[in-house]
């Protein structure tokens, strides 16, 4: 066998096998990610049922900030009338919740980011980790809630390959196709965005999208938002889903520090 070959074979045994590690050590992860993930939704005492899930989260920092998607925060506003309270349940056992009371820190619509506060004792957080070694093709996992309370809240992991780091908005061909958000988009700068080879639902977003070995979170999913900008030319859903790269979780983060 020339050099050359076997040196290229060597390499593709060598990238197979570290993926098939990353995909090993899954189940693992998803048992030290799942306390970190949450439920956000709404809460009132005259509602039935009293909490109204919309989104997923997860816990960061000091383990008494929850970040989401800013689209699930905007949707939450949308359906609470007078009476209802922003809120965030934390398990306390495997199939146990407790609420938590939760106020906003900052909503970034162009980003589809939010920083939550939470009220309580802390709860175990993820490590955000810095978005810049991802590349397409790359393996990652992401959790959340995809048919929401349905069947009880349980925790949901899919696997997803990155098939292609691109940017939130893409102009469009006329005017009368530039939706609202597209045209924030654009003023703002391009957003990069992963677009994953697998397909999230409403109830996915906000959830963490992280390394299935490390648990580290490389970004948030945002399905809803990002589709009404990229594919908003598209009648029909095209099963494509998208993450916010964590590189703008770090620096909305970085935004709050200092604060208390």
């Amino acid at each position: 066998m020339p050099r050359r070959v076997a040196l290229w074979a060597l390499a593709w045994l060598l990238q197979c096998l570290s993926a098939g590690g990353a995909l090993a050590q899954l189940p693992d992860t998803i048992e030290r990610v799942k306390p970190s993930v949450v439920l956000v939704g709404t809460y009132a005492a005259t509602d039935n049922p009293r909490f109204r899930y919309v989104g997923a989260g997860f816990v960061v920092g000091d383990g008494l900030r929850v970040v989401t998607s800013a689209h699930v925060v905007t949707r939450m506003n949308m359906l609470s009338p007078d009476g209802q309270a922003l809120a965030v349940q934390v398990r306390s056992g495997p199939v146990a919740w407790l609420m938590r009371k939760a106020t906003v820190m900052e909503l970034n619509l162009e980003q589809d980011l939010a920083l939550l506060q939470i009220e309580g004792p802390p709860v175990a957080a993820l490590k955000v980790a810095s978005s810049d070694h991802v590349r397409e093709g790359d393996e990652l996992a992401f959790m959340g809630f995809p048919i929401g309370g349905v069947l009880g809240f349980a925790s949901v992991t899919h696997r997803a390959g990155v098939a292609s780091i691109t940017t939130m908005a893409l102009p469009s061909p006329t005017s009368q196709q530039l939706s609202e958000r597209a045209i924030l988009s654009l003023r703002a700068g391009p957003v990069q965005v992963l677009q994953l080879d697998a397909t999230a639902y409403p109830g996915n977003s906000g959830g963490p999208l992280f390394d299935p070995r490390s648990g580290a979170v490389l970004g948030v999913i945002s399905m809803v938002h990002i589709k009404s900008t990229r594919e908003a030319a598209m009648s029909q859903p095209s099963g494509i889903s998208y993450a916010i790269p964590s590189r703008y979780v770090l620096e909305l983060l970085a935004r709050h520090q200092s604060a208390p």
